[in-house]
């Protein structure tokens, strides 16, 4: 029969492939971007923990109360880039899912391009109701875990540093504690909260790092 008689809504196999190699083309630009924005984000964390560093150590009458400040702008930081991180684990999955199911397939020679292949109607779906495949708990966890922990580790040991050293230099622990009370706040409850704060990112690595996020959707599929 004539190709004009084909039902024009099937495509057949080589208009298919053709379609998701430029579908796929334009998810890895997607997905690349976002892990653009990602290291963006770490740059200005690491910029702001080091101008903090920096500022307060050459100026000795600057309390170190200011490392609360240079705490808080990187936590916000954190969040920032953890939102960043859901949506490139989403568009992640969509480009994992494209590389096992239909690129390595497709090398082997075993491509299921029938409506009922699993991965096509997995990804029309996710075309179609789109979401993220990670919690905000485990996102932030995972950032924390990759980049934050050594800029909150940084941070954290100049601020003890910036105790034991300004306004004088504390000769005895007494005198360390008086040195690291903010306002009416004595040393030992600033101490005991920054003790808490740490006990808090160290919970939320542990999270992060029980999951991976979508790869973790496809990856088990690989043996059956």
């Amino acid at each position: 029969m004539p190709d004009t008689l084909r039902d024009d809504k099937t495509l057949n196999r080589t208009e298919t492939i053709t379609a998701v190699i430029h579908y796929y083309r334009a998810e890895s630009a997607r997905a690349l971007a976002w892990r653009e924005r990602l290291d963006r984000t770490t740059n200005w964390a690491v910029a702001a923990a080091a101008a903090f560093l920096g500022f307060t150590f050459s100026h000795p009458e600057i309390t170190h109360a200011a490392f609360m400040f240079g705490l808080a702008m990187v936590y916000i930081l954190l969040f920032v880039e953890a939102r960043r991180f859901r949506f490139y684990d989403a568009y992640e999955y969509r480009v994992r899912l494209l590389h096992q199911e239909f690129v390595a397939n497709l090398l082997k020679g075993r491509l299921d391009l029938s409506p009922e292949a699993h991965w096509r109607t997995d990804l029309a779906e996710e075309l179609l109701h789109p979401r993220y495949k990670i919690e905000t708990l485990q996102a932030i966890g995972q950032r924390i875990h990759a980049n934050y922990i050594y800029l909150f580790g940084v941070l954290l040991a100049g601020w003890l540093l910036k105790i034991k050293l300004h306004p004088i230099i504390a000769p005895s622990w007494s005198q360390y504690l008086d040195q690291a009370a903010i306002g009416g706040l004595p040393g030992i409850w600033t101490l005991l909260f920054m003790a808490v704060f740490v006990v808090h990112l160290l919970l939320l690595r542990r999270h992060g790092r029980q999951a991976t996020g979508g790869r973790d959707l496809i990856y088990p599929r690989q043996g059956s």
